[in-house]
């Protein structure tokens, strides 16, 4: 277990080294290493519904070393590195009582973990590559776009995939191990596909690194499809999880299998619309059919280019299984949120989120959320 003096000595050390560091690297030439990290802190209320009435805060330290082998002669070789951190406060857990989760750094548990650990080796000049090592899948595959503006947690991952698995697919916060290739089939067209420990991590012990892939559990697989135009982006991808051992808990997953896609529409320089959904069976999942959709405006006041307003959509129907134990039979979540960049990485962000019907809370009423978001994003320069 981590001391709850980590965080406060991470917040302190992490931006002084990489201070010095950016600060050294800016009167030499850029060498292989490069540093890059994020700390965000969620200040969030639930300000009526839910379970309770109450405030949260949450908080996320990471950090990522990234090699670039072309220095040393190593053409289209990369490797990177990375450690995360978060606290063990819950908010959609203690207070909302939602599916979906509202704030997407929220785990429930403390703990210090290594993160995106992988070499690579890329093709060409097409930017096909083979990666393998502990891989963050929506990294790759589901990647959000514009989504990303949001907080809720099932506009970074479709939530119907995201739940599957025993300990979920290798995605934030437990990583898995996984090999990864990507390949060119036309112009802006890509094909993706990958092999991931279908059990990240230990289930039992949500602290706890596991980095053990065990033969037994079988594997999960994921393949997905991109093409990308000057205004617009589709991706379709599918996944599934294969025959396990008898004596391994994974069987209990073997056949588990969903679809997702997205596409995104630029309306304007300053406008972009996205669309995205899931499906997931109903025999293995808590969550059979997504269903999310947003508007994000870039530069919305004159002088503030760079600030963002979005407003956004997110429902999910949760299957008969689920509902035979007390769930809801569907959660929407419907948000709108204001990020404004504030100088030297720092950004903060005012967020409001109504959930209808409380999923895993169904006696509950309709929740009311509000809170802001402070990160600071440094290095990748």
């Amino acid at each position: 277990m981590v001391s709850r003096w980590t965080l406060p000595a991470l917040l302190l050390i992490v931006p002084v080294a990489t201070a010095s560091l950016a600060h050294a690297q800016n009167d030499v030439e850029a060498g292989p290493i490069s540093i890059e990290g994020n700390v965000t802190i969620d200040l969030l209320s639930n300000l009526r519904g839910g379970i309770e009435e109450g405030s949260q805060t949450l908080n996320n330290v990471s950090v990522q070393v990234n090699y670039d082998g072309a220095t040393h002669g190593l053409r289209g070789i990369k490797a990177s590195i990375g450690v995360l951190y978060n606290g063990n406060k819950s908010f959609s857990g203690d207070l909302v009582g939602d599916l979906q989760g509202v704030s997407n750094i929220e785990t429930g548990t403390e703990a210090l973990r290594p993160y995106e650990v992988w070499i690579a080796k890329e093709f060409g000049e097409e930017g096909s590559y083979l990666k393998l090592g502990l891989v963050d899948l929506n990294s790759t595959f589901d990647a959000p776009g514009s989504s990303a503006l949001f907080l809720n947690a099932s506009h970074g991952i479709v939530p119907t995939f995201a739940q599957s698995g025993l300990n979920g697919p290798s995605i934030f916060p437990t990583l898995g191990w996984a090999i990864i290739g990507e390949v060119a089939l036309g112009a802006n067209l890509r094909l993706r596909a990958g092999i991931f420990d279908p059990v990240p991590g230990d289930p039992l012990r949500p602290d706890h690194t596991d980095l053990i892939w065990r033969k037994d559990d079988g594997l999960l697989s994921v393949l997905e499809i991109e093409q990308q135009g000057k205004s617009w982006r589709w991706a379709l991808g599918g996944w599934t999880y294969s025959q396990a051992s008898i004596d391994s808990l994974a069987r209990l997953q073997s056949g588990n299998s969903g679809l997702y896609g997205t596409v995104e529409y630029d309306i304007d320089n300053a406008t972009s619309a996205f669309l995205r959904a899931g499906t997931a069976q109903s025999d293995f999942n808590v969550v059979d059919r997504y269903v999310g959709a947003g508007i994000v405006w870039s530069g919305p006041l004159e002088g503030r280019s760079e600030d963002q307003f979005g407003i956004a959509l997110a429902h999910v129907r949760t299957t008969p299984v689920a509902r035979f134990v007390g769930l809801s039979e569907s959660e929407t979540n419907l948000e709108m949120t204001y990020a404004a960049p504030i100088g030297g990485g720092f950004s903060l962000q005012g967020d409001v989120q109504y959930v209808i019907d409380p999923g895993a809370n169904p006696g509950s009423k309709d929740a009311l959320v509000a809170g802001v978001r402070l990160s600071w994003a440094f290095g990748d320069d």
